[in-house]
């Protein structure tokens, strides 16, 4: 192994690899994670929901996101190491006992990778020619660059979490389903109450939907109660702002025109989601019927129509699919979440 070209080829590419992943993944705000970013933390996720849904656990699922995050920074720094100690094996000379100028061995190279790419550099083995002194350098920086980009990093992913439940938070304050939402903001029809609060929720889930493609981890951060699920709280705020354009005739213009902008920010969210993360069901999710809320002031449809509407919307399907890769289930939209 010591000595050989191909072996230092292989790992220069995974050093190279490990820096593109990094660099995508942290640094990158317009698209999604690097390709071992990607692989992972989904194929973590993919293996999660699949207990989830045998096993029902959502405190398993809200203690994943920290040690998903945790697993790719150990394996962004496992592979940098890897990488290294590859390349200080393609050549004998690479690594020497620094007192007997001896040729290290494979281990002692691993060693000496390790230390370098922490840069602790302890200086009991040295490069043993010219030529690979300028290597250790750059592993040295390297491990300095994941190590400062991690930390980085995870102090953002912590504050936009952060965010991301106060948001959640905000919209189930109104209500924990579709109805309670329309029966504590309907303002006999005028639904004053309801879009005094869209205003900054409108910059905050247009934050979201950005951060999402930021930090792609993110996506995995679940929340143990539906009442700080921001999944639920998405497709429950759209199922009412749907419900309020159509059945609602006379509303004021003013309420309207806010109830239109709020609704387009909601499907910008689903369209930023669906461009990275999300593939629509296959198909439309099932509405209840809405017998109880033709009820409610200003409504000037019936149930079968609202229902038949709401089912046809093409960003229901986005919707499930949403709320389904969180860990819940489509009924948790309408019905009031028994953990708050």
């Amino acid at each position: 192994m010591i000595g050989s070209t191909l072996v230092g080829l292989i790992g220069t590419l995974l050093i190279l690899l490990v820096a593109y992943d990094a660099i995508r993944t942290t640094l990158s705000v317009s698209s999604v994670g690097g390709p071992l970013t990607n692989r992972l933390v989904s194929g973590i996720w993919s293996v999660l929901l699949m207990l989830h849904r045998q096993h029902k656990s959502h405190k398993m699922l809200s203690s994943a996101g920290p040690w998903i995050t945790i697993t790719l920074l150990m394996a962004w720094f496992q592979f940098a190491w890897l990488g290294w100690f590859l390349l200080f094996c393609s050549s004998a000379q690479a690594v020497v006992d620094s007192s007997t100028n001896a040729t290290a061995s494979i281990v002692e190279r691993a060693y000496y990778a390790g230390y370098t790419i922490t840069t602790l550099g302890y200086g009991d083995f040295i490069a043993g020619t010219e030529r690979w002194r300028f290597p250790p350098v750059l592993a040295a920086a390297n491990g300095f660059f994941l190590f400062t980009l991690s930390i980085t990093y995870i102090l953002n992913i912590i504050t936009n979490v952060i965010q991301k439940r106060h948001t959640a938070l905000t919209v189930s304050a109104l209500g924990e389903s579709p109805w309670q939402i329309l029966a504590t903001t309907h303002d006999t029809g005028k639904f004053n109450t309801l879009t005094s609060q869209l205003q900054p929720l409108q910059q905050s889930i247009s934050t979201l939907g950005q951060q999402h493609l930021a930090y792609p981890i993110l996506h995995y951060y679940h929340s143990e109660t539906g009442s700080k699920s921001l999944s639920l709280a998405i497709a429950r705020l759209y199922q009412v702002v749907a419900l309020i354009c159509y059945a609602c005739p006379r509303l004021e213009s003013t309420t309207l025109e806010q109830l239109l902008i709020m609704r387009k920010v909601l499907e910008q969210f689903m369209d930023t989601l669906g461009s990275a993360f999300i593939n629509p069901d296959d198909a439309a999710p099932p509405i209840p019927m809405l017998n109880a809320y033709v009820e409610l002031p200003g409504v000037d449809k019936t149930s079968q129509e609202m229902h038949d509407y709401l089912a046809s919307l093409p960003y229901q399907k986005l919707l499930a699919a949403y709320v389904h890769k969180n860990g819940w289930q489509w009924q948790d939209v309408w019905e009031t979440s028994p953990n708050r």
